[in-house]
C-alpha cells in the first residue's frame, strides 16, 4: 500500500475517532438537559428529516399520535425481550404508562437531540468508511479487516439501543 494511501487510512479513522467522541459529548449533553424524547420518533424526528422550530408546525394532537407509536414500538420490543428470556424486563416495559407520556414541545430539547443524531449519523457513515477503506489491507492485515467490521457492528448495535432508548 503506498504511503499516500496509508495517510488518507489513518486520517478517516482520525476523523471518525473524532465523530465517536462528539457523540459521547453530545449523549451526555442530551442526557443532562433531558433532551432525548426531543425527537419522539426515529430514524426522523416529529416525522419530518428537519425537525419543527415551534408546536404550530406539529398536529394537535401530537402527543397522542406519538404515544401511540410509542406503545407499539413498545410492544415489538418487549416481545424480542421475551424471546430472549427477559420476561421480566419485558412485562415491567408493558405494564408501566409513565413511559407512553410524552412532553410538552421544546424547540431546545428537539434540536439537541437531532443534533446528537446526525454527530451519530456523521460518525456511522465515517465507521463505514473506515471498513471499506480497510478492504485495501485485506491480504497485508485481516485483523484490521475483522477490527473495521467489528466497528461497524457495534456503531450499528449503538444506534438501535439509541433508537430503543427513545422507545423506552
Amino acid at each position: 500500500m503506498s504511503k499516500s494511501t496509508s495517510n488518507r487510512f489513518i486520517l478517516l479513522t482520525k476523523a471518525a475517532l473524532i465523530c465517536l467522541m462528539l457523540v459521547v459529548v453530545a449523549g451526555g449533553v442530551v442526557r443532562m438537559t433531558g433532551s432525548g424524547m426531543g425527537c419522539p420518533d426515529w430514524p426522523k424526528c416529529f416525522e419530518q428529516y428537519i425537525p419543527p422550530t415551534s408546536e404550530a408546525q406539529l398536529p394537535n394532537n401530537y402527543k397522542e399520535i406519538y404515544s401511540e407509536k410509542r406503545s407499539k414500538k413498545i410492544m415489538r420490543f418487549a416481545g424480542l425481550l421475551e424471546q430472549i428470556g427477559l420476561d421480566d424486563q419485558a412485562n415491567k416495559l408493558r405494564n408501566d404508562p409513565s413511559i407512553l407520556i410524552e412532553q410538552n414541545f421544546s424547540a431546545f430539547n428537539t434540536w439537541t437531540e437531532f443534533i446528537n443524531r446526525l454527530i451519530g449519523a456523521i460518525s456511522g457513515l465515517l465507521v463505514f468508511a473506515v471498513f471499506v477503506f480497510s478492504l485495501k489491507y485485506i491480504r497485508s492485515n485481516k485483523a484490521l479487516v475483522l477490527l473495521s467490521l467489528f466497528q461497524v457492528i457495534l456503531i450499528a448495535f449503538q444506534a438501535w439501543m439509541g433508537a430503543m432508548t427513545v422507545a423506552t
